[in-house]
């Protein structure tokens, strides 16, 4: 799970722009997630395996 208190403010803002289901997925999805590029590989994940 993304550590919601620690996200850099560019984090915060990535994460703020996506849809509410999207963010509850990653929160549910127990990533581990430490950067920007780390955030946004679990949401191109989490859509390649909605649309796949």
């Amino acid at each position: 799970m993304p550590d919601m208190f620690n996200l850099t403010p560019q984090m915060q803002d990535y994460f703020n722009s996506l849809p509410k289901m999207m963010q509850e997925t990653i929160i549910q999805s127990g990533a581990k997630i430490n950067s920007l590029d780390d955030l946004k590989a679990v949401v191109e994940g989490v859509t390649e395996n909605e649309q796949g």
